[in-house]
């Protein structure tokens, strides 16, 4: 009795032990076939060649489209410091090399290719993406700076500008099962630092700001496309450990920028979906 009782114990244990590794195992089996070309992931990719140029301050500021010629070109050259500065070819160029070569880093077989040469029928290790959008846009946003004095709050806040890299990207659109939109963007903002003091009795806001220029632009288009590779990989490794564990995968995983594997038990470090 007390033998057979320890023999489905261990056999318990043993069922659910792999489950427990098991998505890990084939996280780092995904990272390992990269290096094994008669295994690694065939990327086709394809990339828009424009920019669209927004500026969210001026599209929300009310009555704008009913004002004067004169007063529209004076609040869209104060609140425009990098759009119309900016080479967009130089930016594409920025955003393309680096994100190939991210692509490449990680082991892909990667494919440039126009989207009408995609191939039709794609086989498991196949994908394709198109790099479908990009929008470069500006904004404003209030960032403040507080101390206390006497249980009361001292407060300056400061208008800073802002600019935003955003991409879309279209991944398998060939096939109605697999196809999705990715999107992920990344920003930067007037650098603002400061504290507030006390003179004479008065308060003020002692600080520094430096404001964006139009290299943020070129900084913002690397960082994105580096982003972009790395959430693909992530994407095509954690779609590997579902298909692997029948959709029941116990954790997410993302690749460091060491090369090391990172997990967690949410959906981390990844694209926003569309669809």
């Amino acid at each position: 009795m007390i033998r057979n009782l320890f023999t489905a114990v261990c056999i318990l244990v043993s069922s659910f032990v792999p489950l427990a590794v098991q998505s890990q195992n084939f996280a780092r089996e995904f990272i390992e076939n990269q290096k094994d070309k008669s295994k690694t992931e065939v990327v086709y990719v394809d990339f828009v060649d424009e920019i669209l140029h927004t500026n969210t301050t001026l599209s929300m500021m009310e009555g704008f489209d009913e004002l004067d010629a004169e007063t529209k070109d004076l609040l869209t050259k104060k609140y425009t410091l990098v759009s119309d500065k900016v080479n967009d070819s130089i930016l594409l160029s920025v955003f393309k090399t680096k994100f190939l070569s991210t692509l490449n880093s990680f082991g892909f077989d990667v494919r440039e290719c126009k989207a009408d040469s995609f191939p039709q029928t794609l086989q498991p290790n196949e994908h394709t993406l198109q790099v479908a959008q990009f929008e470069l846009e500006e904004f404003v946003v209030n960032d403040t700076i507080a101390a206390k004095d006497n249980n009361q709050t001292i407060s300056y806040t400061k208008l800073l500008s802002g600019i935003r890299w955003n991409t879309w990207l279209k991944y398998n659109t060939s096939d109605t099962n697999t196809c999705l939109i990715f999107f992920a963007d990344d920003e930067t903002t007037d650098d603002f630092f400061g504290f507030i003091e006390k003179t004479g009795g008065q308060y003020y806001a002692d600080y520094t700001l430096t404001k964006i220029n139009p290299n943020d632009a070129y900084l913002l288009a690397h960082s994105n496309a580096e982003l972009c590779g790395r959430y693909f990989f992530n994407f095509l490794m954690n779609r590997y450990v579902w298909l692997k564990t029948s959709g029941n995968p116990t954790m997410y995983y993302s690749i460091g920028r060491q090369g090391n594997l990172i997990s967690d038990d949410k959906p981390f470090d990844n694209f926003d979906v569309i669809q």
